[in-house]
């Protein structure tokens, strides 16, 4: 059959035949994989979801019957109408016995989750070419993510707009799985309160650290060396290292350099927003053109290189790296008079 390529999921699921009994999934998300297994199963099971029996196997149930798929496709199911057999990937996986086992008439569906496949993978050549399966690549994007949030909030009654709605995409992690609980997790948080707001993604969506991180860097280059150390110290207690938030400096400080730079060349602010991935934080936006029109891009690019030879110190004398992280702090914030030059302004 077809091999569906990412961003045309739903376009399949409805166009699966009543041939099609086996189906392969993969992809790097495990998260995406997994709902799309799940959705896949659910197409198969039909108006007979609730007496549908669903199997799942792995690589240890391989291991103590290298046979057993064949077994759960050949048996009927004794207490269901039909039944689905779901498959995670691994080396125990016979290509050969699969595709013996598609030749032949089946009492159940198949679905293979898989990893990302390179396209001379024998398990992928199996599913594109067979007449009675789907191959299915799974990739996670912007499209995808949003649908999350959208089908989350739908179920919750709760608005959300596109300002916000790009924040969250920007706290939301690379699994889908993972995200779509987020979300979840938020549209309880907010429920009855009918919108989503900034304020309710900061409350609920990622952890303290992630959040003092954030903050860390934003200090920084604001010129709050007070406030930043006090950061510092908050990531301290969330045992999270100060590397990790020395390189999360690195990288804000190449974005602001990068709009300095953008800006001086005459580009205007709303295309290097546009051009940024991942998205900008929304609430950050007015602080990242007053830090990056206050510092300029010589500034700015004369910063990186003793902020990366920070991040290795730290890396090379750990008992050493909260040192390190102060004295680069006020190395970098010298200029200011101990507030927020922000505040200043």
């Amino acid at each position: 059959m077809v091999a569906h390529k990412t961003g045309s999921f739903q376009r399949a699921l409805k166009s699966l035949g009543p041939e099609c009994r086996a189906a392969l999934v993969y992809g790097p998300d495990a998260g995406l994989v997994a709902e799309r297994a799940a959705a896949l199963a659910d197409a198969f099971a039909g108006k007979e979801k609730d007496a549908t029996e669903v199997v799942r196997l792995d690589e240890r149930d391989l291991g103590d019957d290298p046979a057993r798929i064949e077994v759960e496709l050949r048996t009927v199911p004794m207490f269901a109408a039909r039944k689905v057999v779901r498959v995670t990937a691994n080396q125990r996986l016979d290509v050969p016995s699969l595709k013996a086992l598609l030749e032949s008439p089946l009492e159940g569906a198949l679905i293979i989750e898989a990893g990302a496949l390179r396209t001379d993978s024998a398990l992928r050549k199996l599913f594109d070419g067979h007449p009675t399966a789907v191959a299915m690549a799974s990739y996670a994007d912007d499209d995808s993510v949003s649908d999350v949030i959208d089908a989350e909030l739908r179920k919750a009654d709760l608005k959300i707009d596109s300002d916000t709605r790009a924040y969250l995409m920007t706290r939301l992690g690379a699994d889908q799985a993972l995200s779509r609980a987020e979300v979840a997790k938020l549209a309880l948080f907010a429920a009855g309160s009918g919108h989503i707001g900034p304020d309710d993604i900061d409350a609920i969506v990622g952890d303290s650290a992630e959040i003092a991180v954030e903050n860390f860097v934003y200090e920084v280059s604001g010129g709050d060396a007070k406030e930043a150390v006090r950061q510092l110290a908050r990531l301290d207690t969330a045992s999270t290292e100060p590397s990790v938030a020395l390189s999360a400096l690195g990288r804000h400080f190449t974005l602001l350099h990068r709009i300095a730079a953008a800006q001086a060349a005459g580009v205007s602010i709303e295309q290097v927003w546009r051009s940024q991935r991942p998205r900008i934080n929304v609430k950050r936006e007015k602080a990242l053109i007053v830090d990056s029109c206050r510092l300029g891009a010589q500034r700015l690019l004369d910063a990186i290189p003793l902020i990366q030879e920070a991040v290795k110190r730290s890396r090379l004398n750990p008992d050493l790296d909260r040192a390190l992280a102060e004295r680069l702090v006020l190395t970098l914030t010298r200029r200011g008079d101990g507030r927020s030059t922000r505040e200043r302004a």
